[in-house]
């Protein structure tokens, strides 16, 4: 699959790797501990209002392997999004679905009763991937690097395997919890830009002819269609208008 670094997903991509050098230098020859500060803390966003956690800690990772794996497949999917979108949509949707993806985690360390710090760009990923199964359905990616399906259905085992790894695996579930929030509020997104659409579209053509009868063909459902035809279309483009750290505290990275 080509990669298209495009002008927003490159900003996202320097960021995250100027982050996290700056993170490490102070982190191990100034003693500071920024990921107490920019991740997020659900007792310090909690008691003490450290409401910017919520945008800060999608930037910080925990290692480099961390940081590789989540700037590559932003890599691989950001650009097609983005060029599809337009800059602007595609980083309210990336900062939307990291935003979400925090929310859900910190609601379950409140049920839990855990105060497990979190760092990590996976939330928001997570929902490009969820965008990128809806508008690129018939795309081929490779499952674990090694198995070729198309990306509607690559979205879909990986939500099933998140939800699994959610019910079944401890600490684990912190994070995968995230991931499923940053998916559910990409579907969320998409799904509710489309239904806008089609309630506007539709009270448009009844103001302008309600005596109109519905013809053969009208739509009555909303659908999201997948990228089944590009040749009909003439275009591959959809048309638009986590876990430990060295020291002795846990965190969850995802």
């Amino acid at each position: 699959m080509p990669v298209r670094i495009t002008p927003a997903v490159k900003g996202l991509l320097i960021a995250c790797v100027a982050i996290f050098f700056i993170q490490q230098t102070a982190d191990q020859f100034f003693g500071q501990h920024l990921m107490e500060t920019f991740g997020l803390v659900p007792s310090s966003f909690i008691n003490g209002r450290a409401i910017w956690q919520l945008f800060t800690y999608s930037f910080l990772h925990a290692d480099v392997m961390h940081l590789f794996l989540n700037l590559l497949m932003l890599a691989f999917i950001g650009g097609e999004i983005e060029a599809a979108w337009g800059t602007a949509r595609f980083l309210r949707f990336y900062f939307a679905c990291a935003t979400v993806a925090g929310i859900c985690y910190l609601l379950l360390n409140l049920w839990l009763w855990r105060d497990v710090p979190m760092v990590g760009a996976s939330g928001a990923i997570y929902g490009l991937l969820m965008a990128y199964g809806l508008l690129f359905g018939e795309r081929v990616l490779l499952f674990m690097m090694l198995f070729p399906m198309k990306a509607r259905h690559f979205v879909w085992i990986l939500a099933a395997l998140e939800f699994t790894t959610s019910l079944f695996s401890g600490r684990a579930a912190l994070a995968s919890v995230a991931h499923l929030g940053g998916m559910a509020a990409g579907f969320a997104l998409i799904w509710g830009r489309a239904a806008w659409t089609v309630y506007r579209r539709n009270a448009q053509a009844s103001q302008s002819s309600p005596k109109r009868k519905r013809r053969k063909g009208d739509a009555k459902h909303l659908k999201l269609v997948f990228d089944r035809d590009r040749k009909r279309r003439g275009s591959d483009l959809p048309d638009s208008s986590d876990m430990d750290s060295s020291d002795d505290t846990p965190k969850t990275w995802h």
